[in-house]
C-alpha cells in the first residue's frame, strides 16, 4: 500500500519534460524531447484562426472548472524537479499548471496535470475520460475573469513518451489536460499510459 500510494504521488512526474525549442519561458529548463510518430501521438493542434483571450490584469490562473464531469479545483503553479520532468499538484483534488509554459489564454498550448485516483479513492482527474469533443473547460484568472476553451480532442500515450508536441510554439491559445490511464504495471510501480485531452479557446 505504501509503494502504490507513494507512485501515486509520482504517476506523472515520468511523463514529459518540455522541447528546447518549444518556447518555454526559462530557456535552462528547456530539454531536447524525441518526436513521437502520428500513429502514436496523432496531432494535439487546434483549428486555425483562434485568437488569444484579452489581457487580463493578472492572467495567472486560480481555478479550473468542466461542468460536464464536475470538476472545480484549485489550480497550483508548478514547474519542473530535478529531472526535468513536469511536477505534480501537491493536493490530489488540485491540478497543476506548467508555469514554464504558456498562461492560459495566451498564445501557445497551456499545460495542465493532475491525478486520476488517491489511496483513499477519486481524486480530481477521475472523470476525465469522459470528456468530449465541445465540452467546455473554464478557467478562473486572478483576476476574476474566466477563459471557456471547447475539448477538441483526446489521446492516449505512453507513460514515458516525450511528447515535443505539447511544448511547440504556436499563434493559438490551447490547454492540454494529462493524466494517468491505463492499467498497474507493477513491474514499473506506474499506470502505463497517460491520456491528453486537448482543447481550444473558445
Amino acid at each position: 500500500m505504501f509503494a502504490r500510494t507513494l507512485v501515486l504521488v509520482l504517476c506523472l512526474l515520468a511523463f514529459v519534460s518540455p522541447d528546447a525549442t518549444g518556447g518555454t519561458k526559462d530557456p535552462a529548463a528547456a530539454a531536447a524531447v524525441p518526436a513521437l510518430t502520428p500513429a502514436v501521438l496523432g496531432h494535439l493542434a487546434a483549428p486555425a484562426g483562434t485568437a488569444s483571450a484579452p489581457v487580463a490584469a493578472n492572467p495567472s490562473p486560480a481555478r479550473l472548472l468542466i461542468p460536464r464531469i464536475r470538476v472545480n479545483a484549485t489550480i497550483e503553479a508548478r514547474g519542473l524537479d530535478a529531472n526535468r520532468n513536469m511536477l505534480t499538484p501537491k493536493d490530489f483534488n488540485d491540478v497543476a499548471w506548467y508555469n514554464l509554459g504558456p498562461t492560459p489564454g495566451e498564445p501557445g498550448n497551456a499545460l495542465m496535470n493532475g491525478h486520476v485516483n488517491w489511496w483513499t479513492g477519486s481524486a480530481v482527474f477521475t472523470r476525465l475520460s469522459e470528456l468530449r469533443p465541445g465540452d467546455k473547460v473554464i478557467v478562473v484568472r486572478r483576476d476574476g475573469t474566466r477563459l471557456t476553451f471547447k475539448v477538441t480532442g483526446r489521446r492516449i500515450v505512453l507513460a514515458n513518451a516525450r511528447v515535443a508536441s505539447l511544448f511547440a510554439p504556436s499563434p493559438v491559445a490551447t490547454l492540454t489536460l494529462i493524466t494517468c490511464t491505463g492499467s498497474w504495471d507493477q513491474r514499473i510501480m506506474s499506470d502505463t499510459h497517460r491520456l491528453l485531452v486537448s482543447a481550444v479557446l473558445a
